[in-house]
C-alpha cells in the first residue's frame, strides 16, 4: 500500500513523536530482532506474512474470526518507533473506508510487573501479550483489542466507578477487583475480575453490566468489529440455465432503475405493507427480548408510530414504491439510565453479525444497522435522555 497512508498516521502523533522505519534505512538496523525481516522487506505481502507468522497459533483458536480478518484484510505492516517504543503498524481494509490501523507493541514494553487480575485472562492471550505484542489496539492505545499490560489497571486505580453492577444478580464487583483491558463502541468498557466466572469477560457502560460473556467470542467480535469477510457477503443467486427473454431483460432494467431512483434503497418486489409490518414487529420483539424485557416501548407519533414513506429522487419525481417506517421510544425502569442500554443493544446487533455504524452530533449519539434482508434500524440517544428506535423496511410496490 502507499507509504503516504502510514506517513499520515505517524504525522498524527506530532513532530518527533513517531518515526516510520523505511527498508534499508539506518533505523532498520536497530529494530527488535524478531522484526528485522519486516523492517527490511520491500514487499507489503512479505511484511504482512512475516508479522502474522509471529502470532501464537492458539490465539487464533480464541479469536478465529479475527484470524480470518488478518488473512483477508491485512494489506501491509510497517515498523515504527512511537514515543520511544518499537511498534508494528497493521493496515487493514474496511469496506467503503480508508484503511483501519492497529498498533502492536514490542513485547519488551510489557512493563516491570504483571498486571492485577492477570490470571483472569485466557492463557493464549497471556502468551500473546508476553511474547508477540504487549498490547494490540486501535491508534488510541485502548480500543478494539487488549491494551498494553503496563496500562492495565483496576477501576479503583483509574478512578472510574466504585463498583460494577451485574444486572442479572444485582451483585456488585468492587472497583479494586475489576481490571480494564479494552474499550469498544460507544465508550463501552471490557474488564476481567476474579469475581467473574472462568473464561468470561465483563462488558459494561457507566458501571452497569448485563452479564458475564464468553471471553473468546466477545473479544473475537471486538477485534473484528467492522471488518468484512468473504463469508459475510450475501451469496450471489445461481445463474439462470436459460438466457432471459427480451421482456424479462426489460423488466430487470426497469427494476434496477427504480432501485437507483429510490436513493439506493432496496426494493423487494415480493414485499407488501402487511408483511413489512410483521417483520418490523418481529425485529422490535427480538430487541426487547435481548434486554430481557427491561425497556418499555411506546410509539413516537402517528398510528402505532408508523409512517409510509414514498420513494422520490432529488429531481422531485415520485415512484410507485413505498417503505414502511415505525418509530418508538424505549424507556428503562427507574432508576436505570437510558444511555446504559445503548451499548447493550449495539452489542446484540454485533453478535448477530450486523455491521454497526455510529455517529455523534449536536443531538446526541446514534447507531445504524442493516439486516441481511435490508431492514434498517436506527437507535439514538438524544439530549432529552430518551432512547429512540426507528425501523424501516425495504421498498415495496405501491398499488395503483
Amino acid at each position: 500500500m502507499d507509504t503516504s497512508d502510514f506517513a499520515r498516521v505517524v504525522a498524527e502523533y506530532g513532530s518527533g513523536s513517531a518515526l516510520l522505519v523505511e527498508p534499508g534505512s539506518s533505523a532498520a538496523a536497530h529494530v527488535p530482532t524478531q522484526w528485522a525481516e519486516i523492517a527490511g522487506a520491500g514487499d507489503a505481502r512479505v511484511r504482512s506474512a512475516a508479522a502474522v507468522a509471529l502470532w501464537n497459533l492458539d490465539l487464533f483458536e480464541l479469536v478465529p474470526r479475527f484470524g480470518a480478518v488478518l488473512a483477508e484484510c491485512l494489506d501491509d505492516v510497517r515498523v515504527c518507533l512511537l514515543r520511544g517504543d518499537w511498534v508494528l503498524l497493521y493496515a487493514l481494509r474496511k469496506p467503503f473506508q480508508p484503511h483501519e490501523f492497529r498498533i502492536g507493541w514490542d513485547p519488551a514494553t510489557f512493563g516491570a510487573d504483571v498486571p492485577p487480575c492477570w490470571d483472569a485472562l485466557p492463557e493464549s492471550l497471556r502468551v500473546f501479550l508476553s511474547m508477540v505484542h504487549a498490547g494490540f489496539t486501535d491508534l488510541d492505545g485502548l480500543s478494539f483489542g487488549p491494551t498494553r499490560p503496563r496500562d492495565m489497571r483496576t477501576y479503583a486505580e483509574l478512578a472510574m466507578v466504585e463498583s460494577v453492577r451485574n444486572w442479572d444478580s444485582d451483585e456488585r464487583i468492587p472497583g479494586d477487583r475489576a481490571m480494564l483491558i479494552a474499550k469498544g463502541l460507544g465508550e463501552t468498557n471490557y474488564f476481567v475480575s476474579a469475581d467473574l466466572p472462568d473464561g468470561t469477560v465483563g462488558w459494561e457502560f457507566g458501571g452497569d453490566m448485563e452479564r458475564p460473556m464468553d471471553f473468546g467470542r466477545t473479544f473475537d467480535d471486538l477485534m473484528g468489529c467492522g471488518f468484512e469477510l468473504a463469508r459475510d457477503r450475501p451469496h450471489e443467486p445461481p445463474a439462470s440455465e436459460t438466457p432471459p427473454t427480451p421482456e424479462e431483460l426489460r423488466q430487470q432494467v426497469a427494476a434496477l432503475s427504480t432501485v437507483r431512483a429510490a436513493r439506493a434503497v432496496i426494493w423487494n418486489p415480493e414485499l407488501t405493507e402487511e408483511s413489512a409490518r410483521v417483520r418490523i414487529a418481529g425485529l422490535v420483539a427480538e430487541l426487547l427480548e435481548a434486554v430481557d424485557g427491561q425497556l418499555r416501548i411506546s410509539p413516537q407519533d402517528g398510528l402505532n408510530g408508523e409512517t409510509v414513506l414514498p420513494f422520490d429522487d432529488d429531481a422531485g419525481n415520485v415512484y410507485q414504491v413505498d417503505r414502511l417506517e415505525s418509530r418508538y421510544f424505549l424507556d428503562p425502569p427507574f432508576p436505570d439510565r437510558a444511555q446504559a442500554y445503548l451499548p447493550l443493544i449495539l452489542r446484540t446487533w454485533e453478535q448477530l453479525g450486523w455491521g454497526v455504524t455510529t455517529s455523534t452530533g449536536i443531538d446526541g449519539i446514534s447507531a445504524q444497522v442493516r439486516t441481511p434482508d435490508w431492514y434498517e434500524l436506527i437507535l439514538s440517544h438524544r439530549d432529552d435522555a430518551r432512547l429512540r428506535l426507528a425501523v424501516a423496511s425495504p421498498g415495496f410496490h405501491r398499488p395503483l
